[in-house]
């Protein structure tokens, strides 16, 4: 009996990088594996309930072959200075 390891190499995949600019309410469906939020606004802004204030990111990363389905609503709370950067990888 012959045994041959299967080896797969993780850097053959290949992915796209999406970049968005929000500064109003928004509903985006993510689709993708990892999306990180950055707010550059000047006040907090609200992701799915989630306050996060001026200046701060959330990443939400999946593990591999992971699909994130979420449809992220963000809220700007009635703000006119609010700006959310959203990057997203997708793998292809």
């Amino acid at each position: 009996m012959l045994f041959i390891p299967l080896i797969i190499n993780i850097m053959d995949r290949k992915f796209r990088i999406e970049l968005y600019q929000f500064q109003q309410n928004t509903s985006l469906a993510s689709n993708c594996n990892n999306i990180t939020f950055i707010n550059n606004g000047g006040s907090t802004i609200q992701i799915n309930n989630f306050n996060l204030i001026a200046g701060a990111s959330l990443a939400i990363g999946g593990n591999q072959d992971e699909l994130d389905t979420t449809v992220y609503q963000l809220n700007f709370n009635g703000n006119t200075n609010g700006n959310v950067a959203v990057i997203k990888k997708i793998f292809i």
